[in-house]
């Protein structure tokens, strides 16, 4: 919520609006980074995940598990949509799956079953990958809002949908494998319904949040002389790295096909 603020309400100094030709689908332009990446989030969302007990205990083993089936599950659900529309599989869609699952288990790791997890994998990669869709939509055109690392989709929705739905799959003897915790639990395995309830209220809480404390951060540092990106739209097209300090990853150390000096 915070980044995909930014864009509507704190525009560049030097560029009145944005157009429609930030709304356009990219595709990475290196899928090895891409792959160290998605290797690297992983990892550390599985340290994450299972080191939020504070200690080494089967619930942390159990977290541990389920963020990584949840993962598995999102990787595996979008990949396959990915090759049903189009016939191939796709390392950009194993990485979004990927990333849609580890959000989709962060706040319910420790909290469910692996059959749970594996659930959450394909309902996160489902409703995330619609929620990608937001930004080429008529009303986001309208507002000039942009989102290019499509944080709002993946951890805005994603993340308020997760919230939900751990109040459906959270089951207390899950919640007790470290032999403290004592929940009432959710609604499948709990009967308890009402924690659907708190669940939304908790989400919404955090979204907004999110939202009033991002606009005063915007607010503050848009009025401080100097601190404003200064580009216009073809700069923020090529990349700030070439309008600010007029360097590229590529292009400068390579030329005519050999390694140039640096």
């Amino acid at each position: 919520m915070s980044v995909y603020l930014s864009h509507p309400l704190f525009r560049s100094r030097a560029s009145k609006e944005r157009t429609p030709s930030h709304l356009k689908l990219h595709k990475p332009h290196n899928s090895l980074c891409q792959l160290i990446a998605m290797a690297t989030i992983w990892g550390g969302w599985l340290a994450f995940d299972a080191g939020t007990t504070l200690s080494l205990n089967f619930k942390s083993v159990m977290a541990f598990a389920v963020t990584n089936t949840c993962a598995a599950s999102g990787a595996m659900t979008w990949s396959l949509i990915n090759y049903w529309e189009t016939g191939r599989f796709s390392l950009d869609s194993t990485f979004l799956g990927t990333l849609s699952g580890l959000v989709m288990i962060t706040p319910a790791a420790g909290f469910v079953h692996l059959g749970s997890a594996f659930c959450l994998g394909i309902v996160g990669a489902l409703i995330i990958r619609q929620a990608l869709r937001i930004k080429f939509t008529d009303f986001a055109r309208k507002l000039k809002w942009v989102d290019n690392g499509d944080t709002f989709a993946t951890h805005c929705i994603g993340g308020f949908a997760a919230t939900i739905f751990t109040g459906l799959f959270a089951s207390k003897d899950v919640a007790a494998y470290d032999g403290e915790t004592d929940i009432v639990g959710g609604v499948l395995f709990d009967g308890n319904i009402r924690q659907i309830g708190i669940q939304i209220l908790e989400a919404t809480l955090g979204f907004a949040w999110s939202f009033g404390v991002s606009y005063i951060i915007y607010a503050v540092i848009d009025c401080i002389p100097g601190l404003e990106v200064l580009a216009k739209d073809e700069d923020v097209l090529n990349g700030l790295d070439t309008r600010q300090i007029d360097e590229s990853i590529y292009s400068d150390q390579w030329r005519g096909g050999r390694l140039s000096a640096i």
